[in-house]
């Protein structure tokens, strides 16, 4: 059902009425919605100012995830330009992210540049990320395969631990909230001389809430338990300066968590247990005055075992190593390098084969002169499995007047078959080609000291998508392949803005995201969805609101079975109670809305989590 007018503005005019009710006080600077100099590495590999960036990214800093209080990171990267989610029930359940309406492994995600997921699933458990091991987010949309190999056909989550800088010191947080949710973390990090550390660990659990919701189409009223998650996380970081120019480095993330979800019958209890982890030694070294290089080994793990009526065991391990060098020539930067990857699976399944490595060389350069700004990229790899293959990408913008900025890009990317796909007993198809996609897109830009803007056109076409279809005509066996095409067409909004003590952001995605075939719309996807921010500064508080939006979905290809469209108003209010104290209080779903985010899955109601943090501001 679509949603009528009043019922669309009355959740805008309660967001304004509670962060317009704050207390009066001395006025403190309100948080700047976008800061010109910050520095992402996503875009292309090396350090580079935001306002320089030619393709589509955006960050979320550790501000904005500070004010999520207990939200998953899938929840925290819904609220950016182009990102959609889905979940099969409530905190800990398997949650997919669609970046511009690509499938949910077609985002690659790297943890501290390293690449961490499932090879036999293909996709990455974001639910198994805590948020509250996390530094900042980039988010890169527009396909990547030229800067980091498979997987990158809808973009990049790039996600950067934490990390100590300045004088040593000590943070801690707790929180509590509904279905009996508790949270507590805590580190210890900084620097002393040339060693720069970080130790951070971190526990949640909760009681959480039925993964099926009470009209699930298969089992309709069954299985109405709670079902709980818990998760325990650490990270660590050595960093030490050598010399000047020349840094020795060592970080490590890991993950356990344990889900219980609804089956087939309330008499077993599922669960799901889930270890991820990442690893890597790296040295950064200043050749020359004009070239820098990175020399990192490291690696990234997925253990996962599920209990049914029976034990499954899938883990992934890959081994990965990098030389990159970074060289300053004439008005530009050149990057060249080299990559190798070893993906492994063992467990209770008996694949054909059990490991693939893929050897990577790429190059890039990127130049500005005047008003104008080139990117140019090609990458090479060399799959063990199904052989080499070539993406490239080239962008240019043009500062057309200080602030503002136009510009072009073409990209081809692709996703490698996962072993699933290829070697599954009984249904893998060994024949499989990568499936690949070409991206057109168009972008105008405005930059200025307390605002921005952008709208971002694209056109991102997939070939060979891979589908289960019969071996022959009319058989009765299937397995994988080839055979779908979809078309990603769409138009991206974002606009932030500081006002004194107030800031305004506001997103929008309209998409076509269908199959290329049917024309129909692909399953879990919205034509339009979106997200409007609003908070307020004043002396020690701070409150904020946003309003999540979403249009109808399909929870199958044939577009027959509809999910509706919902808006969702989340509320929080931070107060400093001194310099490095603070308490917050988050409302999540203030009117109490049912929704659906995956067909027959729950979603929580209204739910209150309520925090306390020791952050010293450095």
């Amino acid at each position: 059902m679509k949603p009528s007018i009043k019922s669309a503005i009355q959740p805008i005019f309660k967001l304004g009425l509670v962060v317009l009710a704050l207390p009066h006080g001395a006025y403190a600077e309100a948080i700047h919605p976008n800061q010109l100099d910050e520095i992402v590495v996503t875009a292309s590999r090396s350090p580079q100012a935001i306002k320089d960036v030619i393709p589509d990214i955006s960050v979320i800093t550790q501000e904005d995830i500070r004010l999520a209080g207990q939200s998953s990171l899938a929840e925290i990267l819904q609220g950016q330009p182009g990102v959609e989610m889905a979940s099969n029930g409530g905190p800990g359940s398997s949650a997919s992210v669609y970046l511009r309406g690509a499938n949910s492994g077609h985002t690659l995600v790297l943890v501290d540049g390293m690449r961490l997921g499932s090879a036999t699933l293909g996709a990455t458990a974001l639910e198994n990320i805590p948020p509250e091991q996390i530094e900042r987010i980039e988010i890169l949309r527009g396909p990547a395969s030229h800067l980091y190999g498979s997987d990158a056909i809808g973009g990049v989550i790039n996600i950067i631990t934490r990390h100590g800088t300045g004088k040593p010191g000590v943070n801690v947080s707790a929180g509590i909230g509904s279905f009996n949710t508790a949270n507590l973390s805590g580190g210890f990090g900084g620097e002393i001389g040339r060693t720069r550390f970080s130790l951070q660990a971190g526990y949640r659990e909760t009681d959480g809430i039925s993964a099926y919701s009470a009209n699930n189409p298969g089992f309709v009223g069954q299985n109405q338990d709670k079902d709980g998650y818990r998760n325990r996380s650490l990270t660590a970081r050595l960093e030490q300066t050598l010399a000047a120019g020349h840094v020795l480095g060592i970080d490590g993330f890991v993950s356990q968590g344990q889900n219980h979800y609804d089956g087939y019958t309330s008499s077993v209890d599922y669960y799901h247990d889930q270890t991820l982890s990442t690893f890597s030694i790296y040295g950064r070294n200043r050749v020359t005055e004009n070239w820098n290089s990175l020399l990192r080994l490291g690696s990234g793990a997925d253990h996962s075992s599920d209990y049914s009526t029976a034990k499954d065991v899938f883990n992934t391990n890959q081994t990965q190593f990098l030389w990159q060098n970074d060289i300053k020539t004439g008005p530009g930067d050149a990057t060249l390098g080299v990559e190798r990857l070893e993906q492994k699976v063992d467990g209770s399944t008996a694949y054909a084969v059990t490991s693939r490595t893929i050897q990577s060389f790429y190059a890039g350069y990127r130049m500005q002169s005047g008003g104008h700004m080139l990117q140019a990229n090609l990458r090479n790899d060399d799959n063990s499995q199904f052989g080499s293959h070539a993406t490239g990408y080239l962008g240019y913008n043009y500062r057309f007047a200080p602030q503002w900025q136009l510009g072009a890009s073409g990209g081809t990317a692709f996703k490698a078959p996962t072993f699933n796909d290829l070697y599954y007993p009984g249904s893998g198809n060994p024949d499989l080609k990568a499936e690949s996609s070409r991206n057109l897109e168009a972008s105008l830009r405005f930059e200025g000291n307390r605002q921005h803007f952008s709208a971002v056109v694209f056109d991102n076409q997939i070939d060979d998508l891979i589908a289960w279809a019969p071996i022959a005509p009319g058989s009765w066996e299937w397995r994988p392949d080839n055979i779908n095409e979809a078309s990603l067409r769409g138009v991206t909004f974002s606009w932030q803005r500081g006002f004194d003590a107030f800031d305004l952001s506001a997103t929008a995605t309209f998409q076509q995201p269908e199959d290329a075939q049917t024309g129909k719309q692909l399953i879990n996807r919205a034509r339009e969805h979106g997200s409007l921010k609003l908070g307020r500064t004043l002396g020690a508080w701070r409150a904020s609101g946003e309003w999540m939006l979403s249009g109808e979905r399909f929870a199958d290809g044939f577009n027959t079975q509809k999910m509706g469209g919902y808006g969702i108003l989340n509320l929080s209010v931070r107060y400093a109670l001194e310099k490095d104290w603070s308490v917050l209080a988050r409302v999540n779903n203030l009117l109490d809305k049912e929704y659906e985010l995956a067909q027959g899955y729950g979603t929580p109601g209204v739910n209150v989590f309520v925090g306390l943090s020791y952050q010293p501001v450095k």
